[in-house]
């Protein structure tokens, strides 16, 4: 068996950069944590994940966000190591501010596309100084830093979740779309346990000895994702998200996942996993699989209220860590009191009832055919937010990326009416933009094998013309497909967020005239669903 590449390495294409006036753009070391972070809080302190925003004042550091570029340059993330962050550093800048003032990290992930195992960079925690802003620095710490690294590394294709429209000229167009999810408005709506009766499955904490275990069932199969194209619960994910930050926990936020092992009551196996998150988007349970042979109709309820009961206990002692927080800012042992109030004031206030409980809500990010989604259906509702999240992809070179998932688009086509056809597929783009490599694409397909794929631009007519008559004198019969997209829209078909007629809807400039170009990529390209959990560093 062939040596696993390493998912992390320093390329030959890193390099540092003067940019004059004591700005420095280059690669982070371990000893930039603290400035990263700093940047980082104060940049997102606007950002609603975390504790809550004030609505009386402006924020202060967002602390989530601090915490976790402190996780992603430990060296131990499972998505980035202490030298994949990009930054611009003023060595000029006074000793009392932060000498960095732009950064923008380079995460990577294994994933899939199909059949077919790749994988995709992720600029991510991209920050600068309001004193830096409007100098074009996030520019080229993407365009001369990330986006040469991530395609050295060997990434066909990355991705962004991230400020609207702002990536677009970076070469970014949205193509994938994960679902919007649901939620338990209220966990105490579910069926309770009966009285003297006890869980048939209970749950416990994995640990790093589990990790063969939660690799084994942590397969798109058993987690039915329904999805053509998602990333990979990997050795590193399950390495850093159950062992590392559990054992090195420094702030209270440092344990965004909760994974827990699903035991059989009666015959004390282990029979399946859940994974819950707690801040980003509150308590949330990411994923959920069982062995084959075991029925979900048994255990979802038992299951759920088991989650319900820790993310209420999690989120619980969430509420204390940040009273006692405001309680030694303020440095009155009365937690949640100012150090000066009236004592009647006091005695009426506590002795007052407290409030009803708001119900507890519990979200679920599983795919809607999901058993246990199905199961649930009458406990659910299904999200507000319509659409659901949005990601900007950036694929910089559609020959090299159809190169890369061939085989996925070779199985598609030989389970179609069109196994086995001969003929040439070409697109156009009608111009060279950025995050393109060409005008166009064509495609060679030979008795239902893709031949090659290579950058094309659109002839005149006089030049095609001259090439059809050169095909019949060489007695040559070719079957041309001709299909034409506004420039990175074609990312949306490639990518199955939206399918060709919706394109056709959409767009005035999408024009594929003849039917057989319209099954051929249909054939190709359908759209799919997408599974990309990355919310966790």
């Amino acid at each position: 068996m062939a040596k696993k590449s390493p998912l992390f390495y320093q390329t030959d294409s890193r390099k540092t950069i003067q940019l004059g006036d004591g700005l420095v753009m280059r690669w982070s070391t371990t000893a930039d944590t603290d400035h990263i972070a700093l940047l980082l809080g104060q940049a997102f302190r606007w950002l609603s994940v975390g504790d809550p925003l004030p609505d009386d004042r402006i924020p202060d550091d967002n602390q989530f966000v601090r915490a976790a570029a402190r996780r992603l340059l430990s060296g131990k993330s499972s998505i980035m190591k202490e030298y994949d962050y990009a930054l611009v550093e003023d060595r000029n800048r006074g000793e009392d501010k932060n000498p960095v003032v732009a950064c923008v990290s380079l995460q990577r992930h294994e994933g899939y596309y199909g059949s077919v195992n790749l994988t995709f960079g992720h600029p991510e925690l991209i920050a600068t100084d309001p004193e830096y802003r409007n100098k074009g620095l996030i520019r080229r710490l993407i365009q001369e830093m990330i986006h040469p690294e991530s395609e050295a590394r060997g990434d066909v294709i990355q991705f962004i979740p991230g400020i609207l429209h702002f990536y677009r000229q970076f070469g970014y167009e949205y193509s994938m779309l994960l679902a919007a999810g649901a939620k338990i408005n209220n966990t105490d709506s579910l069926p309770a346990l009966g009285k003297d009766q006890t869980e048939p499955y209970t749950l416990r904490t994995a640990t790093q000895a589990d990790i063969p275990f939660l690799l084994s069932l942590g397969t798109s199969r058993h987690l039915q994702m329904h999805a053509a194209v998602g990333l990979h619960y990997t050795q590193e994910y399950w390495q850093y998200t159950v062992h590392d930050t559990i054992v090195d926990k420094q702030h209270r936020f440092d344990d965004e996942r909760n994974t827990q092992i699903i035991v059989d009551a009666t015959t004390g196996e282990d029979v399946g996993f859940a994974i819950m998150s707690h801040f980003f988007f509150g308590p949330r349970v990411e994923a959920l699989a069982v062995k084959d042979g075991v029925a979900y109709m048994d255990l979802v309820y038992p299951v759920f209220r088991q989650l319900s009961r820790l993310a209420k206990e999690r989120m619980a002692l969430y509420d204390r860590e940040r009273e006692e927080i405001k309680a030694k800012e303020t440095k009155d042992p009365k937690i949640g009191l100012p150090e000066k109030i009236d004592k009647v004031t006091v005695a009426i206030s506590t002795a007052a009832p407290a409030p009803a409980p708001a119900p507890f809500t519990l979200a679920i990010a599983l795919h809607p055919g999901h058993p246990a989604r199905v199961l649930l259906d009458a406990n659910v509702t299904p999200a507000t937010t319509p659409g659901g999240l949005h990601l900007y992809t950036r694929i910089a070179s559609y020959p090299k990326f159809l190169q890369t998932v061939t085989p996925e688009l070779e199985r598609r086509l030989a389970a179609s009416p069109l196994a086995g056809m001969t003929g040439l597929l070409r697109c156009d783009f009608f111009r060279k933009v950025e995050g393109c490599s060409g005008r166009g694409i064509e495609v060679v397909l030979e008795k239902g094998k893709i031949q090659k794929v290579s950058d094309w631009a659109k002839p005149p007519n006089e030049e095609t013309l001259a090439e059809k008559l050169q095909w019949k004198k060489d007695g040559k019969s070719v079957q041309v497909f001709l299909a034409a997209f506004p420039p990175l829209v074609f990312s949306n078909l490639v990518m199955g967020r939206l399918t060709l007629e919706e394109l056709l809807n959409v767009y005035g400039d999408v024009a594929v005239p003849e039917a057989a170009t319209r099954l051929l990529l249909n054939t190709l390209f359908p759209k799919v669903d997408h599974h990309m959990d990355v919310l966790y560093w």
